[in-house]
């Protein structure tokens, strides 16, 4: 295949020939809305013990430099920042999942647009087009690597690496051919296995989006300085599909609908600091508590139906933003779910959420045959209460309503700012577009301790 007419070069054309007027408007408004949505999760994750190690490296060896490490008071070199960004941009489970499965690209993309944008002081327009190009790219990657679910040992970093790498190269300025350079360094630089399950500290799953930034940008500025990558990467022999997935030829599939149908819209805001297979279960959970007026003294088993996938997750991972049986017996005994109940471990610990673990019962069932990650977001859940009551709910995660999401915004941001800051910060997020340049908007992002 000529590649002139090959499918990599085909998507690096594409995005760097598209204007930030050739998006559609609810596009862009949707790409505003991530930013916002990403920001609060951010402000409020970012000296979670997931991160704070992270940011302490990077305070001793980064050096002085000129971009921002969100929520916190110093600065740092753009690499650095990438890095430490991106791993508080999934500092816990609050950041945004995807309706189909392709999710968490925020994580990545957000922190990549506003470290390299903050540097090169671009406008807002930029910026925004920038965070849909590269949004769309990794939410494009994942979901054909969910799609065949051949390997389900990569998925949220490798195609955040690729996405990230797009996100600078927009904002860099780079030509089609240096783009398809940046996304071959990129794909040779992911990395992250879901195994990540098996580390309690949330730290492994969190640092693998600040490495899927910082390839990316790394693999941009490389680019943009004459550094070669593989040319075909999404099709060639031993490329990133036929890594990854391992089967070669999907990558054509990348480019389907290309510009007319974006992809990255497709996004599930979460409303719980919980994982996204946990979404459903509690939200269902919550609505029963409420509607029949339940109290933990009440209730004496909890059957949740989940996906099989989601049931490896949610019963393997012990964190407390995963470990639906702990956030289920939090929420039985406060009737609510909030960010504090999730990382206060007195919250865990307190006495009547012991004694309800001990006393009932929480039985976590997987459906039987295959799922799709979008089956993540469906749940079946039964309480059987201590009177004999039986009380059954079936439902899809509804998706989160405008006023919800700003309420959100202001919650978690409201955890490190003041009312009147959050206001300030939440108009300048919501008017981006309409600035000239968003380094005086990242630099408000760095907060006294």
């Amino acid at each position: 295949m000529a590649v002139d007419s090959a499918p990599t070069s085909d998507l690096c054309r594409w995005v760097c020939s598209t204007r930030y007027q050739d998006i559609p408007p609810e596009v862009r408004q949707e790409a505003v809305t991530l930013l916002y949505d990403q920001l609060g999760c951010m402000i409020a994750t970012c000296t979670l013990p997931s991160c704070q190690p992270v940011v302490d490296l990077v305070r001793k060896f980064g050096g002085q430099g000129e971009c921002t490490i969100i929520g916190h008071p110093f600065r740092t070199s753009l690499i650095y920042a990438a890095l430490a960004n991106g791993t508080i941009g999934h500092g816990d489970e609050v950041d945004s999942t995807g309706q189909q499965g392709s999710g968490h690209y925020a994580a990545s993309a957000v922190p990549s647009v506003l470290s390299v944008g903050q540097s090169l002081g671009a406008s807002g327009e930029d910026a925004i087009r920038a965070l849909v190009l590269g949004a769309e790219v990794a939410a494009r990657v994942q979901s054909i690597i969910f799609k065949y679910a051949t390997r389900d040992l990569f998925y949220a970093s490798v195609s955040g690496a690729l996405g990230s790498a797009v996100n600078a190269g927009v904002l860099l300025g780079l030509a089609a051919d240096q783009m398809e350079h940046a996304l071959g360094l990129a794909a040779s630089g992911a990395s992250g296995l879901t195994s990540h399950h098996l580390e309690d500290q949330h730290q492994t799953k969190s640092l693998q989006r600040g490495r899927a930034a910082e390839v990316g940008v790394m693999s941009a500025l490389l680019a943009s300085q004459g550094v070669h990558g593989p040319k075909e990467i999404l099709t060639v022999e031993n490329g990133f599909f036929d890594a990854f997935v391992g089967v070669r030829n999907v990558g054509e599939q990348v480019n389907d609908g290309l510009g007319e149908e974006y992809v990255m819209r497709q996004v599930a805001y979460k409303r719980y600091a919980v994982g996204a297979p946990n979404q459903a279960p509690l939200y269902a959970f919550l609505q029963l508590i409420k509607q029949y007026e339940l109290s933990a003294n009440d209730i004496d088993q909890i059957e949740v139906s989940v996906s099989r996938g989601a049931f490896d997750v949610v019963t393997t991972n012990k964190h407390p933003s995963v470990d639906l049986v702990s956030i289920l017996s939090i929420a039985a005994v406060f009737g609510e779910i909030t960010f504090d109940h999730i990382h206060e471990p007195s919250y865990r610990q307190n006495t009547g959420v012991i004694a309800f673990r001990d006393r009932s019962r929480i039985l976590i069932v997987p459906r039987p045959g295959a799922s799709t990650r979008g089956e993540r977001l469906n749940t079946s859940l039964t309480v059987r209460t201590v009177a004999g009551e039986t009380i059954h709910q079936e439902l899809r995660y509804p998706l989160m309503t405008d006023g919800e999401i700003q309420q959100k915004f202001r919650d978690l941001a409201g955890l490190r700012l003041g009312p009147d800051e959050v206001l300030e910060l939440e108009n300048q997020i919501l008017e981006v577009e309409s600035t000239t340049n968003i380094a005086p908007l990242v630099s408000k992002l760095e907060i006294p301790y």
